[in-house]
């Protein structure tokens, strides 16, 4: 029996979880994380990132996103998370709490991380995040068994359909940037499509940084006649599918809308 004789922070309670009993992480939803700057990584700084950490989960805008910061000029802390726009809020839960130790497994000792998933996306660092447009790294996941035997035809089905999207989500407000939708082409495929924002920043920016991901995402799989994808950065991110992956209302019991990372 493991005795604690003290307070611990809840990422290290949710640890503990994760490897004594059966570890709601799927591996299907997971997509990526990654580590950045091991420099000046002090004690004071773990000990922020802890606090911080152990907030986060509580400070939800009622709509699936997260901010906190905690800490002075280089251990400052600043994090934000952010749940997909259509899962409930158990799950949006359930999905930060997973992405919080997936963090501190994988980027143990590094003062920034960011955790993509299907379902939310958590990110943390000693730079400003709150309200600036992060452009890069990308990340794309691709199925490698999904291809179109009519490429220009497929995508004159899906640049339309991202398009409405686009401009539905950058018209959202502060608390929720976040589109999904379908179209149908002519020969009668229906293409399924998500995208969002953070929604702490503005419109143009929003609208900018889908853009950019899509266009990324174009030149480097559209060619290949790839007929489902995602794209995603810190601020922003889409999918496309020939299937649906999103609800199509909100799900029962959900109290409000709710996203990152990204996909279902």
């Amino acid at each position: 029996m493991v005795i604690l004789t003290q307070k611990l922070p809840i990422w290290l309670v949710l640890v503990f979880i994760y490897l004594f009993s059966t570890p709601t992480f799927s591996q299907n939803d997971f997509l990526n994380s990654t580590c950045e700057t091991a420099a000046n990584y002090t004690s004071t700084f773990e000990k922020n990132l802890n606090t911080t950490l152990s907030v986060l989960p509580n400070t939800n805008s009622g709509l699936g996103f997260f901010n906190y910061s905690t800490g002075q000029g280089i251990d400052t802390v600043n994090s934000i998370a952010l749940c997909r726009g259509d899962v409930n809020g158990s799950e949006c839960q359930s999905c930060l709490n997973d992405s919080i130790v997936k963090a501190r497994q994988d980027c143990p000792n590094q003062m920034e991380a960011t955790v993509y998933d299907k379902r939310c996306l958590l990110k943390y660092s000693n730079q400003t995040i709150l309200g600036k447009y992060q452009p890069k790294p990308y990340h794309f996941v691709v199925e490698d068994d999904q291809f179109s035997s009519d490429k220009d035809r497929f995508n004159i089905t899906v640049k339309p359909l991202l398009d409405d999207l686009i401009a539905k989500a950058a018209a959202g407000d502060s608390l929720l940037k976040f589109a999904t939708g379908n179209k149908t082409g002519s020969d009668y495929t229906t293409i399924y499509g998500l995208v969002q924002c953070t929604p702490d920043i503005i419109s143009r920016q929003c609208i900018d940084c889908l853009i950019d991901i899509i266009y990324q995402f174009s030149i480097n799989f559209w060619s290949s006649r790839t007929v489902g994808g995602i794209t995603l950065l810190p601020t922003c991110n889409f999918r496309f599918e020939t299937y649906p992956f999103f609800y199509e209302r909100p799900p029962p019991g959900m109290r409000c809308i709710i996203l990152l990372g990204l996909y279902g």
